[in-house]
């Protein structure tokens, strides 16, 4: 037994959490075996990202000035080119980096044709993931330590029948489909053809239309908002207050590191800014759901993690910084002023992978430096 001792549990106060073979066994007052001292320190479930391309790591702050456009004709394809090795290494400092600022989930939107080396960097990490494959890559993914697949199809932007296959492999499959969408239109046509649900995820929908996002809700799809990018490549408007009117419960991402940060913080201050510049009366801490519990639901593991309740995986982030604010205001302190410098230990499924504001398995300096080559041979 394993007990996180005397921290502020978000939503409870001053706590005990148990752990139990890898497992939220109570949030209480408890003695253990072995004990983490969480005095002074806030204890919150793991961020959980919904939307990121851990291949593009090392082209961290290359974009600070691309368009969308520009980035999916002149950048992008250079990116096909990257050796197994090249994108095995990426793909481990991207998840290594999601670690460090607390992101103990993530849905890595893959490199199609490299399944086996991204499931191999994925399981070195340590990070909980699901990997989204090329649908033709999709039979033959085998889930590996805590790496689970889903089908990554270019969604409402291919024609309805193509849409159509992808969604019908992956149920086949038993996976989840997740999705861009970067156009208003086709989830109507998903709709009419009676293909959506629960096993759907999409991403951005910045311009879908309002009854499209209630489409979305109803049929109890996740919907994943990247605020920072979106705003910085032009994809329009962030979606984020539309789909909570509509009844849906956004979930946020990082999407790219090429002109966004590697945390979640970032995503929660930038959904929170947007919604509050358009007059939106969002209350600030309801973020930390957005990127924990939201989140997982989104991708279909809600009954996995995101929460600290008993049963779920011990996916677990503690935070310095926090310990003089009162239980009202400490989730929106988090999410106005929090940043991956306050992150101290993160836990993934019951095992620390960061402590004291360390990470125990990997050098993510040596990790940055071994990749340092790939972002020149893409830029050329």
């Amino acid at each position: 037994m394993l007990v996180i001792k005397g921290g502020h549990v978000v939503g409870v106060g001053v706590a005990d959490v148990l752990i139990s073979d890898g497992a939220i066994a109570g949030v209480g007052s408890f003695s253990g075996d072995s004990v983490i001292d969480a005095s002074g320190l806030v204890v919150l479930p793991g961020f959980v990202d919904t939307h990121r391309h851990l291949v593009q790591a090392p082209m961290r702050g290359t974009g600070a000035d691309l368009t969308l456009g520009a980035f999916l004709a002149d950048v992008l394809p250079r990116m096909a080119s990257l050796s197994p090795d090249d994108v095995r290494a990426a793909v481990l400092l991207g998840a290594v980096e999601a670690l460090n600022a607390g992101v103990t989930t993530v849905v890595d939107w893959g490199h199609f044709g490299a399944a086996s080396v991204e499931v191999e960097a994925l399981v070195e990490s340590g990070i909980r993931a699901v990997l989204g494959v090329g649908v033709d890559e999709a039979g033959g993914f085998s889930p590996a330590g805590l790496v689970t697949g889903a089908v990554a199809s270019f969604g409402p932007s291919l024609p309805l029948e193509d849409n159509a296959r992808d969604i019908e492999v992956a149920r086949g499959l038993g996976l989840p489909t997740t999705m861009h969408v970067t156009s208003a239109g086709p989830v109507a046509r998903l709709y009419d053809a009676g293909l959506l649900g629960p096993d759907l995820h999409f991403v951005h929908g910045n311009v879908c239309a309002d009854d499209e996002l209630k489409m979305l809700a109803d049929a109890g799809c996740g919907l994943t908002v990247t605020p920072a990018v979106e705003s910085m490549m032009g994809h329009g408007p962030a979606v984020y207050g539309r789909f909570l009117a509509a009844g849906g419960a956004p979930a946020l991402g990082v999407d790219v590191v090429i002109n966004s940060s590697a945390d979640m913080f970032e995503q929660m201050r930038a959904a929170l800014w947007l919604e509050r510049l358009r007059g939106a009366e969002l209350e600030a801490g309801s973020l930390l759901r957005a990127a924990s519990a939201d989140g997982a639901r989104a991708i279909g593991l809600g009954a996995v993690t995101g929460s600290l309740e008993v049963g779920r995986r011990a996916d677990v982030v503690l935070l310095s910084g926090f310990g003089h604010l009162s239980s009202e205001m400490v989730a929106g302190g988090i999410v106005a002023t929090g940043g991956v410098g306050d992150v101290h230990t993160v836990l993934v499924d019951g095992r620390v992978v960061k402590r004291g504001g360390e990470l125990v398995d990997h050098d993510l300096a040596g990790l940055r430096a071994a990749v340092a080559g790939v972002a020149r041979q893409v830029l050329g």
